[in-house]
C-alpha cells in the first residue's frame, strides 16, 4: 500500500496552520475542529489532540482530543470532549485499508504514551461531505465496545416531504399575518436573558457556554455562528435560536422562548422559517435538532423527539465508543 502509514505525533501550536488546512479540505471535519474553536475553552480541557502522517510525510488524518486521569491513575484520551461530535476527520481520498493503519498508528501510539482507554465519539452522518464511515468498520475490528447512541433528529431540506406538519404550517402562517417576524441577523444579547432564564428554571442549569463565550466565537466564526430571534408584533424579543452552520448542515445549538413567545408558540414560526430559508440554498442539505435524551443519556425523551420529527426530521443515531488498550 502506497504511503502507509508510519507515525502519529501530538498536535502542538506550531502545527495549527496544517491542521485547519486539513479541517477545510477533509471530507468530514467542520469549524469546530479549528483551532480557533477548538482552543477557546484550552484552560479547561487538557489537549492532546493527534496528527496522523504517512510515509512520505502527507497528512492522512487528524484527531481533536483531550486527555484525562482517572481516580485510579488511568490515563484516558477522548474525542475531545468540549465539543458536539468527534472522531477522525479524513482527507477526500482516504481509503478504507489505510483507515485501519490509522488506527493501528494511533492505538500504538496511546500504548506507548501510558493510555489505557480510548474514548471515542463518532461524527453523525449528516455531516460528511462524502461517506466517511470507515472508522466503524475498524472500531468493531479493534474490538471497541459501544458505550452510548445517541438520537439526533435532521430535516432533509430538499426531500420530498414538506417541512412540518400542516396544522404547524397553518399556525405559522397566522402568526406572519399577526406581524410577527423573523430576524436571521440578530444581536445575541437580545436571545441570551431568554434562554439563560428558561435554562435556570426549568432544568435549574446554565448555556454550555457563557455569553461572552459565544460573542468571542461569533466575532471568530461570523458566517458559522449566527443567532436568530421572533419579533413580535410590539418589537420584543419573543423568541430565538443559536445556528452553527457547517459546509451542509445547519445545527440549532440553543433554541429558547420567552413566556409570551411560548404562549403564542413561536418556535415553531422561527423553524419552519428558518428552514424554508435554508432550503432555498443548495448547498445546505440537512437542518439538524441535536439529540433528544432523558436525563439518563440512556432512555428517549419521546415527546422531545416527536414534537422534532413533526418538522419532518427522522434519526440519525450519534454513537460512542471505548477501546480497551491492552499493554
Amino acid at each position: 500500500m502506497e504511503g502507509t502509514v508510519i507515525h502519529t505525533i501530538r498536535y502542538t501550536a506550531e502545527k495549527s496552520g496544517d491542521w485547519d488546512r486539513f479541517v477545510e479540505e477533509s471530507k468530514n471535519g467542520t469549524f469546530l475542529f479549528l483551532r480557533g474553536y477548538m482552543d477557546y475553552h484550552s484552560d479547561r480541557f487538557r489537549d492532546h489532540s493527534l496528527m496522523v502522517y504517512d510515509a512520505k510525510g502527507r497528512l492522512m488524518a487528524i484527531l481533536p482530543a483531550n486527555e484525562t486521569r482517572e481516580d485510579d491513575g488511568t490515563l484516558t484520551l477522548h474525542s475531545h470532549q468540549g465539543l458536539t461530535y468527534g472522531g477522525l476527520v479524513l482527507g477526500m481520498k482516504s481509503h478504507t485499508a489505510d483507515v485501519g493503519e490509522i488506527f493501528r498508528s494511533v492505538t500504538a501510539y496511546l500504548r506507548m504514551n501510558g493510555f489505557r482507554l480510548f474514548r471515542y465519539k463518532q461524527m453523525p452522518s449528516v455531516y460528511h461531505l462524502a461517506p466517511a464511515e470507515e472508522d466503524s468498520y475498524w472500531l468493531w475490528r479493534t474490538g471497541a465496545e459501544m458505550t452510548r447512541c445517541g438520537v439526533m433528529t435532521a430535516v432533509e431540506l430538499h426531500g420530498e416531504c414538506r417541512h412540518g406538519s400542516p396544522r404547524k404550517r397553518t399556525y405559522c402562517n397566522k402568526l406572519r399575518r399577526e406581524g410577527y417576524t423573523v430576524e436571521t441577523e440578530a444581536r445575541m444579547e437580545d436571545f441570551w436573558p431568554i434562554l439563560t432564564d428558561n435554562l435556570r428554571e426549568r432544568f435549574a442549569a446554565r448555556p454550555v457556554h457563557t455569553l461572552e463565550e459565544m460573542l468571542l466565537l461569533q466575532r471568530r466564526f461570523p458566517e458559522n455562528i449566527v443567532c436568530c430571534t421572533v419579533k413580535a408584533p410590539d418589537g420584543t424579543t419573543a423568541g430565538g435560536t443559536v445556528l452553527f452552520i457547517t459546509r451542509q448542515t445547519v445545527r440549532t445549538q440553543y433554541i429558547s422562548a420567552s413566556p409570551e413567545g411560548k404562549r403564542a408558540n413561536v418556535l415553531d414560526f422561527l423553524m419552519l422559517t428558518l428552514m424554508e430559508h435554508f432550503a432555498g440554498m443548495p448547498q445546505y442539505k440537512y437542518f439538524e435538532f441535536g439529540t433528544s435524551m432523558a436525563e439518563d443519556n440512556i432512555a428517549l425523551n419521546a415527546g422531545l423527539v416527536l414534537q422534532k420529527e413533526g418538522f419532518g426530521g427522522s434519526c440519525v443515531a450519534c454513537r460512542e465508543y471505548v477501546v480497551a488498550l491492552k499493554r
